[in-house]
């Protein structure tokens, strides 16, 4: 699933080379109502989003791809019961995954450039555990890991940043570019999903694991900060 996001951004940044922006930021998820009572804590990740100004108005569409921790632990096992003076780093993480449609309003010129947001698309829970330790892979190369469990619910929200013009230069075509400071936060109303959080993969024995899945709806506050390259 990593891999898919990934592409997922990259298809987001070739699409805005037609002309537009592209903004890479760190962000901080912040659970609200229900999702806080479940979760407790906010987790951190990395945005990217790719919009293209439609040429004469102060419009910008585009897509935007985020991928957030919420949860981590990390523990060493042994290797197997019949070797178990070599031990092995064991992680799992609780994520979430946004692909989000984007229509900006914003101020098309000048140093501060003040924009408003309007987002739908969908979120993606999932937990995983791999073994940390690089030496271990599968057949083909893969490292060792599961999904644990995952599940998908729709979001939409909104929210307001601004850009600053940090420097303005020149291609050797002879085309405008810029680097802006990209400062800004969201507020996403997010619907129910069933999920697991830190500490619900119940302690294994004899082989097994017991799962205690948690279900709520996933509003998120989401401040974020990074860089956005404009050309």
């Amino acid at each position: 699933m990593s891999r898919l996001l990934l592409l997922s951004l990259l298809v987001l940044a070739v699409g805005a080379s037609a002309q537009t922006s592209v903004s890479l930021s760190g962000l901080v998820a912040v659970p609200r109502g229900e999702f806080d009572a479940a979760l407790g804590s906010p987790g951190g990740g990395l945005s990217m989003t790719a919009l293209y100004a439609i040429p004469g108005t102060p419009l910008a569409i585009g897509g935007e791809g985020a991928v957030t921790i919420y949860g981590y632990e990390r523990r060493e096992v042994p290797l197997s019961l019949t070797i178990p003076d070599v031990r092995v780093g064991v992680t799992t993480s609780n994520n979430l995954a946004h692909l989000l449609a984007v229509v900006r309003l914003q101020v098309p010129s000048g140093g501060v450039r003040p924009y408003v947001d309007g987002v739908a698309g969908l979120t993606y829970l999932f937990t995983e555990t791999s073994i940390g330790d690089d030496a271990y892979y599968d057949a083909y190369g893969e490292p060792f890991s599961t999904v644990n469990y995952d599940d998908v619910a729709l979001a939409a929200g909104g929210g307001a940043g601004v850009l600053v013009t940090l420097h303005r230069g020149l291609t050797d075509e002879g085309r405008p570019v810029s680097l802006s400071l990209d400062a800004s936060v969201r507020y996403l109303v997010g619907g129910e999903a069933t999920y697991l959080a830190r500490g619900d993969i119940e302690r294994r024995r004899n082989g097994t694991i017991r799962l205690d899945p948690r279900r709520s709806r996933t509003d998120l506050l989401v401040p974020r900060l990074g860089v956005s390259f404009t050309f």
